[in-house]
């Protein structure tokens, strides 16, 4: 009789080797674990373009100084330890064995050092929402997650290499007072008070983008609500500030990131 083997989660390898956690803050890695845990979740929900997207969020009591991916590692190889920390000028801070992509540093230098209200940037090129990015009209208010975008997401146009600290300057000062951001022809940028908020409305945009690229592929007419109908849907459930650590879908997805991949806090 054979017997029935056991399937076990196969945990992600991970890069080494890991920076030391000595000289850093019990809040500093807990910041850490939690962005960690954000790549992976970004990782698990979204299609992500290999080593090319990146979640940064500011080291709690040093509002100049912020968290990013290293340049050779996949969303879902991030630990912790492997996260690089950078100041506002785009300077790494501390040693490490590992270093963020001038794209990655600068474009999240530039944002934090904008706008001091942004905790935390979630920047992705996934399927769905650059082919949202590459339409005129944008994101239409096709669904009830989209509708939370109506009339709040700047346009940044694909003149300029943001991989400098000069476009990424460009690329803040388009992103104004919004929130969120179609980078045309590029991808997404979703940014928020705090890490959770930064990863929800980011995994509520994609869901969108998604929803739109498979409504317009049917080629049926499309039902679009009156515009007051988006304007209130958009002030009710596309406010900032509103989640946090304690937010249910937070709390739920950080149990799917200990049980699928609980390397992420090493």
């Amino acid at each position: 009789m054979a017997t029935r083997s056991k399937k076990k989660h196969a945990t992600t390898r991970t890069a080494r080797p890991r920076v030391s956690r000595t000289g850093i803050s019990a809040a500093e890695w807990q910041a850490r674990c939690e962005l960690a845990a954000a790549h992976r979740l970004v990782a698990h929900f979204v299609f992500v373009d290999l080593t090319y997207n990146h979640i940064s969020a500011r080291v709690p009591g040093e509002p100049g100084h912020f968290l990013v991916k290293a340049d050779n590692l996949l969303m879902e190889q991030v630990t912790a330890s492997n996260l690089v920390k950078y100041d506002l000028e785009g300077r790494q801070v501390g040693v490490s064995p590992f270093k963020a992509s001038p794209a990655a540093y600068n474009l999240h230098a530039a944002v934090l050092r904008t706008r001091p209200e942004i905790n935390a940037a979630v920047h992705t090129h996934s399927p769905a929402n650059l082919a949202v990015s590459a339409q005129q009209h944008g994101l239409l208010p096709l669904t009830q997650q989209a509708m939370r975008f109506y009339n709040r997401i700047a346009r940044y146009p694909n003149l300029t290499d943001d991989t400098t600290r000069e476009g990424a300057d460009q690329l803040a000062a388009a992103l104004g007072d919004h929130w969120t951001m179609l980078l045309e022809n590029h991808g997404a940028l979703v940014c928020g008070k705090t890490l959770p908020e930064a990863y929800i409305y980011h995994h509520f945009f994609e869901l969108a983008c998604r929803a739109q690229v498979g409504a317009l592929a049917g080629g049926g007419k499309l039902i679009l609500p009156d515009h007051e109908v988006c304007m209130v849907r958009a002030a009710k459930f596309g406010r900032m500030g509103v989640y946090d650590a304690e937010s249910r879908d937070w709390v739920a997805s950080l149990a799917l990131v200990e049980k699928r991949y609980p390397d992420y806090k090493s």
